[in-house]
This record gives structure tokens, sequence and C-alpha cells, in this order.
């Protein structure tokens, strides 16, 4: 049952809820008396719009819908003890590849959890958007799993109809309901707000915003159901044809705003199918070549972050096609582990890097750890997952575990043992210098930068903000642009006054 052509509520607000979450059979209920939710469903009768909009409202109850074979939206969990928790904007970022670009992050409950609702431009196959999107995810290297990682729809299985079987989908509880804890959150994680006026006018735009690339996810869609169905690959003609327009497209480069992740991935799939790149070597090939197009100074808006484009893309590409010639993944083993190879590429980035650093007398460690992120084109955190690398004095539990420890030969590893030595030295004459005159500690503690801004409703995804009540950058402790320097301070003044690294 569709709520379509029902009788709505007489609330606006409850028109459009009964509107999105519009199959009403074997909805889901529970007690609102906190913890873990005691759901059970209701397969007696189908839950109304009016019925749906008095139950939201009610406080003591939670309620939750399911699908049914058409849907307008989606949507990803993340449970508040996932490893995934912190990585909100890296699932964000993994959606854009598939057309994506707008979506509404909420707080689900008081435990903490996040529910990414994805609103899209029109009605599509249920099944095709969920097929969509566990590969989207899956080939950036997440992994979906209840209780840490699920999306919904859910790829469920079918039942056998001549036997009068039917499988539902898995149902979630609504968002916003008053007395659940259920809030909007900025792309930080931090609570805003739980108006649910301003959620549905941000659904409204994420819509207008998803439909400008609704044909990519339209594709999208198209290729997830071929892969699961194990068939080969649609075809968009003779291979020779493909390539040269391939190197048409990628030859004119940018003409235009909004063209970029539509050229990285055509960059990407040329080097991963015609030039049978891989990992590493793939990313550096896309951003070698997006860079020297035409038009991408003028019109690129990513250029401060053309390497995380472009190692997304990579990554995002080699799990769709592969070296012409080559068999389809389909009939290889299973890959490696993805997270593992991104820490083994790391490693050897960073050692790479150290071999080639020249020291200053007096340079400090947070000189060393700015140009070593510069260098080996990773974040801070990553370079200390990987003291034993570079670090003078690295602590016993900073050694990495068994798997990811990169080999060096004698020669290397004398050498950068040389290295440390002479960082050492270089501390020791800087050691008369004040990084800050805070001592680190209380640095972090008292971040504030009076030029932060207001988040504002046009903001990209959805970001609110810049109205009254609403918080902004710097009551949601936010860190300012050059976030990767302040950091290394923090960590110099730290090593400084004998504080142990995280």
């Amino acid at each position: 049952m569709s709520n379509k052509g029902s009788l709505l509520p007489s609330h606006p607000h409850g028109a459009r809820i009964a509107e999105i979450f519009s199959y009403g059979w074997n909805w889901i209920e529970a007690p609102n008396e906190g913890g873990t939710p005691a759901w059970k469903t209701v397969d007696k009768f189908p839950l109304k719009p009016r019925v749906l909009w008095q139950r939201w409202q009610d406080a003591a109850t939670l309620v939750g819908v399911r699908f049914g074979r058409q849907t307008t939206y989606a949507m990803i969990d993340i449970d508040a003890g996932s490893p995934y928790h912190s990585r909100l904007n890296e699932i964000q970022d993994c959606l854009e590849t598939i057309g994506i670009t707008y979506t509404i992050p909420i707080r689900s409950s008081f435990s903490g959890g996040y529910h990414l609702y994805v609103p899209l431009a029109q009605e599509h196959p249920t099944f095709g958007v969920s097929c969509a999107l566990r590969q989207c995810l899956e080939a950036q290297g997440f992994v979906v799993n209840p209780g840490e990682l699920e999306i919904f729809p859910n790829e469920k299985s079918f039942g056998k109809c001549w036997l009068g079987e039917f499988v539902d989908y898995n149902a979630h509880r609504l968002p916003l309901q008053p007395g659940s804890g259920s809030c909007m959150v900025g792309y930080d994680g931090t609570p805003t707000n739980n108006s649910l006026g301003l959620f549905l006018s941000t659904w409204d735009n994420a819509k207008q915003v998803n439909a400008l690339t609704n044909d990519e996810f339209v594709e999208a869609m198209g290729i997830a159901r071929a892969n699961r169905r194990r068939r080969g690959r649609r075809s968009t003609g003779p291979v020779e044809e493909w390539r040269d327009d391939l190197t048409a497209t990628i030859a004119d480069g940018w003409t235009g705003p909004g063209q970029t992740n539509q050229l990285l991935k055509d960059i990407a799939t040329f080097g991963r199918v015609f030039e049978k790149l891989c990992g590493v070597e793939l990313a550096e090939y896309v951003e070698r070549i997006a860079t020297t197009r035409p038009g991408f100074e003028q019109w690129c808006g990513h250029q401060a972050e053309i390497w995380q484009r472009s190692s997304m893309w990579a990554r995002a590409v080699e799990k769709y096609y592969w070296p012409l010639g080559d068999a389809p993944l389909r009939t290889r083993e299973k890959l490696p582990d993805v997270n593992a190879q991104r820490a083994r590429d790391a490693r050897d980035r960073i050692a790479d890097a150290m071999q080639q650093l020249r020291f200053e007398v007096g340079m400090t460690i947070r000189e060393l750890v700015a140009q070593l992120v510069k260098d080996a084109r990773c974040s801070v955190q990553t370079l200390y997952k990987n003291l034993d690398l570079w670090h003078p004095n690295p602590a016993p539990e900073a050694t990495p575990a068994d798997g990811c420890v990169t080999a060096q030969p004698e020669g290397d590893t004398a050498q950068i043992e040389a290295l440390r030595a002479l960082v050492r030295e270089s501390l020791e004459s800087a050691e008369s210098s004040t990084v800050t005159h805070l001592g680190g500690e209380n640095e972090v503690c008292s971040l504030k930068s009076a030029s932060q801004k207001n988040l504002t409703p046009g903001e990209k995804r959805g970001v609110q903000g810049g109205e009254e009540g609403l918080s902004t950058a710097a009551a949601c402790g936010k860190l300012p642009n050059d976030w990767a320097t302040h950091l290394a301070e923090c960590l110099a003044d730290w090593s400084r006054s004998g504080v142990a690294h995280a």
C-alpha cells in the first residue's frame, strides 16, 4: 500500500512526511522508554497517512516504515559503536561517485548513531537503489554489516511468489520524532536542531540538486544490477570506439563548472582499462592527467583536494573495471583487503619521503610533520600511526601491527636511523626556542577563531545554520582551515612537554 491518493493530514508537515514515507504495510512501532527499542511489526492493518502523522507526534511511541517496489529515498545507518562512525564525510564523498551529491545527516537517537538520508530526484526501483548503494560503498572499502553499517533499502531475497511467499525490506524508524533524541547535525557530526520544517525544506533542496546528476545514478543502478546477476557488463560499442570516446572527452578537459567528477571518472577508467594501472599508480595517473587538462585552473572547483578526489575515483573505478585482456572481476579470486593495501601504500610513501628529506639545523617535530604530510601525501593521523618510520623517539606502542610493516633493506634502515639521529640533534639545538607560549597542553582546549563563519542553508549537501538559534562553526568546535599545521604544532608541544602521543 502507498499513501498516494489517500487522505493526507491537514498539517503541511504531516502531509509531506506521509508523502515521503508512503509505504504503509508491515510497519513497526515501539514504546519510547529509553535504551534499545522493543520493536514489533504491525501486520494486521496498513499505516494510513493521518495515523502515521499522529503517531509521529506522540512522544511516547516510536514508529517506523518499510519500502515498496519503488522508492524516492534511501538511508544509510551508521551505529554509534561502528568503526565508521567518524567517517561520515568519507561515506558522503563515496556517494558522489554514483551521482548522489546532496545528503542529509541526522542523529538517529540519544545513542549518537547517524542516519544519512539520500533524497532521490524521482522514483526508482527499490532493489536497484539498494544494489547501487551497496556496491558504491564496498568499492571504497566499507563493509556493510548489521550493527555497524546498514543500507535501507537492503538487498532482500525474493520469496517464492508461486508459493505465496513474500519478503519485506527492512524497516527503519522515522526521523526527528519528539522525545526520541533525533536531530539534524552538521557535517562534523555536531547536533544543530530538530526542526521538522528545516528538515523538509532541506529535503526538497537535496532532490533538486541530485536531479542534476540523476543520469549518473541511473547508470550506476544498471551496472550494479548487472554485476549482481553475474552477467556481462553492458557494452557501448567496439573497444576502439570506447577508447576514442574517452580520449576525446579527456582531451577537451574542463569547459565549465560542475565537470570534475565526470572527468576524473573518465580519466580513471582510461588508466585502469587501457593503461592497466591500479592502486597508488592509478591515483597518481588521474591526478597528473587532470591537472594538465585545459580549463583545470579556471573551472575545477576541487583544486585544493585534487589528490583526495583522484584517489577516491581510482578506488571506485578499480572495483568496476579491469585491464583490457584480463579476466573479468567476477571470475577472479577474492580481492585483497582494501584497507590493508592502503596502509601498506601509506607506509611506503612515508618511508620514501623520509629517505629523500633533507633536514635543517633546528628543525622541530612540527616542521618535520608538516613536511612529511606534504611529501608523503598522507594525513597527520596516518603519520602518527607509523611513528617507527620517522619519529626520533617512537613510543613502543606505536609499532605497527603484523602484516602492515613494509620491509626495508639494511641500507635503507641505516639511512633512516641516521636521519633520526640528525632530527634529535636538531631538536636539542632548538630546545631553547619556543613553539608556542601556551606550553601545548592547553592550546587545543582554548582553540577559538573569531573568523569562523556561520553555516549557511545554501552550503553544499545541506549544511544548516546562519539563522538565529542555529549552531555556528565556532560553537561546533570546528578547526581552522590550516588544521594539519595546527595539529602538528600541538603535537610538537606535546613532544616537548613529555605528553605521550595519541
